[in-house]
């Protein structure tokens, strides 16, 4: 259960650095591939306006997804946590020796 944890959290921070990244970083798109700025959204030319939403909406969005699955991973390691027989002064001394 211990390592299955441990592999989510570490899936869970590699996903939403990528799509934090994506989000903040949205402008690349338009210098990799400068076939893309033709045309407009709204009247503002394409090349401004989606880094702009993408930036500020796109990472809110992200972040709320991200802040919901973090509090459900919290959930399940403090699950675990309490799943655990409890440690005893025993318990502790052996582990120091």
């Amino acid at each position: 259960m211990k390592e299955k944890l441990y592999k989510k959290e570490i899936r869970l921070t590699i996903v939403f650095s990528v799509l934090l990244l994506l989000m903040g970083h949205s402008a690349s798109i338009f210098v990799l591939f400068p076939s893309l700025q033709q045309g407009t959204l709204w009247g503002f030319p394409i090349q401004y306006i989606l880094p702009i939403l993408l930036g500020w909406f796109g990472i809110a969005a992200v972040c709320l997804v991200m802040t919901i699955m973090c509090n459900k991973f919290d959930d399940e390691m403090e699950e675990y946590v309490n799943s655990l027989p409890p440690v005893t002064e025993t318990d502790t001394d052996t582990l120091i020796q």
